[in-house]
C-alpha cells in the first residue's frame, strides 16, 4: 500500500507540475483559469472580454460568435466543442494573454478549447476559422490530435474553407477556388506550420487548395465527416 501511495503521489505531483509549466509558458491558459486576473469580465457563458469593452461592443461580439458557430454547424452539425473565448480590444490586453501579433489562436485538446482573440481578430471570418478548429479537434478526439492523425495543413486548410476566407479563396466551387497551387509537401505538424507560415503569407491559400484537391479525389468535402467518424488518418 505504501508503494502504491508513493506512486500515486508521484503521478499527481508530476501532473501538477506539468499544469504549472503549461500555465507559465502559455499565459492564455492562466487567463482561461482566472479571467479576472487577466483583466477580463464575463460577457456571457463561455465569453470573457476585456473589462474596458463597452456594452454595445460586447453585444456585437456575442452576436458575431453565435453567427460564426452557426456557420461551422452548417458544415459539422451540432457543436461538440466546449470552449472558452477570451477577447481583447486593446494590444495591451492581448499581450497579457501571450499574443504576439496573430489575429486569433485556438488552444485545444480534443473537445476542450480556449480561443484567444486579438483586436484585429474581432471579425466573422476569423471567428469562424477558429471555431472550425475547435469542432475539428472535438471530432478528432484528444488521442488522435496528439498523435497527428490529421496533418496540420489539412486542419488549417479546412478552417479556411469553412470560414470561406476571401483572402485565400476565389469565389466558386471546387479546385477552381484555388488561389495558389500547393507544393508536393505541406507542413504536417503545428511547429513546422508556424515556422513556415511566418515566412510564407500564401501558406493558408496553399493548404485550402490542397484540401479542395483532396476533396475532389475523395468524394467531396462531406467525406471528411466519414473519415473522422471512422477514425481514419487525414489526409
Amino acid at each position: 500500500m505504501r508503494r502504491i501511495r508513493t506512486i500515486l503521489i508521484a503521478l499527481l505531483s508530476g501532473a501538477a507540475l506539468g499544469l504549472l509549466a503549461l500555465a507559465w509558458f502559455f499565459p492564455v491558459l492562466r487567463g482561461a483559469a482566472c479571467p479576472p486576473c487577466a483583466g477580463l469580465e464575463r460577457a456571457e457563458a463561455g465569453l470573457w472580454v476585456e473589462a474596458e469593452m463597452p456594452a454595445h461592443a460586447r453585444a456585437a461580439l456575442a452576436a458575431q460568435i453565435r453567427a460564426a458557430r452557426g456557420r461551422v454547424a452548417d458544415f459539422y452539425g451540432p457543436p461538440q466543442a466546449r470552449l472558452i473565448v477570451l477577447a481583447c480590444m486593446s494590444d495591451a490586453c492581448d499581450r497579457r494573454l501571450g499574443g504576439r501579433g496573430a489575429a486569433a489562436v485556438t488552444y485545444s485538446l480534443g473537445g476542450r478549447s480556449v480561443v484567444r482573440i486579438a483586436p484585429q481578430g474581432l471579425s466573422p471570418v476569423v471567428l469562424t476559422h477558429e471555431f472550425a478548429h475547435t469542432e475539428t479537434h472535438a471530432r478528432l478526439g484528444m488521442f488522435a490530435q496528439i498523435t497527428g492523425r490529421m496533418a496540420t495543413w489539412f486542419d488549417e486548410g479546412l478552417s479556411v474553407l469553412i470560414s470561406n476566407d476571401p483572402q485565400y479563396l476565389r469565389p466558386g466551387f471546387g479546385p477552381g477556388r484555388c488561389l495558389v497551387p500547393p507544393p508536393a509537401e505541406l507542413p504536417k505538424t503545428p511547429h513546422s506550420w508556424a515556422r513556415q507560415a511566418a515566412r510564407d503569407p500564401t501558406l493558408y491559400a496553399q493548404a485550402a487548395c490542397a484540401v479542395l484537391l483532396w476533396a475532389e479525389a475523395n468524394g467531396g468535402l462531406a467525406q471528411i465527416h466519414t473519415e473522422l467518424a471512422e477514425g481514419r488518418r487525414l489526409p
